[in-house]
């Protein structure tokens, strides 16, 4: 039988914002990137900004579909209970989808690969 899963509030999740105690949220699942801030190969700067918040959307436009396979390891066994996806990011991710079925997105710029990831 499966574990019940354990939530925290996004008001709970904002008190884990600085260097030593850095959580995000993608997608509603909480990740405590505390240790991968010094390894992070955009830096510290892009998670302390996003630390305490949900980093969905900044995920999905600078990292590649890859990264997605390394967030199990930074998941904090939360969710967020109060989840919930502002109308700019509902645009936003229309967009991509949108883009990315017209083939728009660059697959690689300046060495870097970016994600055509969609929701629905």
């Amino acid at each position: 039988m499966a574990e019940p899963k354990r939530y925290i509030t996004s008001e709970e999740l904002k008190a884990h914002n600085k260097s030593g105690d850095l959580w995000i949220s993608i997608q509603g699942k909480v990740y405590d990137v505390s240790e991968w801030v010094n390894h992070h190969p955009g830096g510290e700067l892009p998670l302390l900004n996003l630390a305490g918040q949900d980093a969905t959307d900044a995920f999905v436009a600078y990292h590649p579909g890859t990264a997605w396979q390394f967030l199990d390891k930074f998941f904090s066994g939360f969710y967020l209970k109060d989840y919930s996806v502002s109308e700019v990011s509902k645009d936003y991710r229309k967009l991509v989808y949108e883009f990315s079925k017209m083939g728009l997105f660059e697959k690689k710029v300046m060495g870097f690969s970016f994600p055509c990831v969609l929701w629905h």
